[in-house]
């Protein structure tokens, strides 16, 4: 029997008689938030070297919906990104409830503290793409799965470049919800990473508070016009009374619209 497919019969075995899985050594149960951590890869060694870091580790968190019991079956992944100086980890709870609720898992990842100026979107790939490295060794069907990015402000301009870099690291990436943003990172993506031309189709959602002194409407259809110009053919622009603050209902509504645009079967 193949490596993988024994590795993939084992696992479904697992879940089938356990209803449980295991991450590694750890059982990871739904709804709970399991952390690990994992060095950081190649692709991070350079950005490193940059900053003055000879080693580093990344930590990971990772959080599973309920009818999440068989890694043979896809789970949709949602990817947390935070401004320049934050903490992913720490902002997974603004998205779990909504995530879970949707059938979606939650995956997060950080690296050693650094300046705000030195955590550029390629210092913030390094360290996330250790973090996946790691779950797919661990898990090799996740490198499947539909993966949503989404962030909020700062979060949401390096969601849409860390969508970029995924879909060139050979990840399935299905949609970008962005809240409260006011720059087009999805274009400088296509400079920094040179995804393939499919990540120019991926479903993006723009969410902009109509009493956002930061990133109102009218900055939100600024990106917008940015992105059409780079070539994206799928961008939703919906605003909310409301200031600068995540629209939980706004989230919610990106899930359902990635899933159905790309066909996806939640469970």
């Amino acid at each position: 029997m193949p490596r993988l497919l024994l590795i993939l019969t084992l696992l479904g075995s697992q879940c089938v008689f356990g209803q449980s899985l295991h991450f590694g050594t750890n059982r990871i149960a739904p709804g709970e938030t399991l952390r690990f951590t994992t060095r950081v890869g190649a692709k991070g060694q350079a950005e490193l070297s940059r900053i003055g870091m000879l080693t580093a580790t990344a930590q990971g968190a990772l959080v599973l919906p309920a009818n999440c019991t068989n890694l043979i079956k896809p789970c949709p992944l949602l990817v947390v990104s935070v401004p320049s100086g934050g903490s992913a980890i720490s902002a997974m709870p603004s998205v779990t409830n909504i995530a879970l609720s949707q059938g979606w898992a939650v995956l997060a990842a950080d690296g050693p503290r650094i300046a705000a100026d030195q955590d550029t979107i390629q210092f913030g790939w390094a360290i996330l793409s250790s973090v996946l490295d790691h779950v797919a060794r661990t898990w090799p069907p996740a490198k499947q799965w539909p993966v949503a990015c989404a962030g909020f402000s700062g979060g949401a301009k390096r969601s849409a470049a860390v969508a970029g870099a995924m879909m060139k690291d050979g990840w399935r990436v299905i949609g970008v919800f962005m809240g409260g943003c006011n720059e087009d990172r999805a274009s400088l993506a296509l400079q920094l990473f040179q995804p393939p031309p499919t990540f120019k189709r991926v479903p993006m959602f723009l969410s902009n508070g109509e009493q956002d002194p930061i990133a109102d409407p009218s900055q939100g259809a600024a990106v917008r016009e940015s992105m059409l110009r780079s070539g994206f053919t799928t961008i939703r622009l919906e605003s909310y009374s409301g200031r600068h603050q995540l629209n939980k209902d706004h989230l919610r509504e990106s899930l359902e619209w990635f899933t159905t645009s790309a066909g996806v079967r939640n469970r």
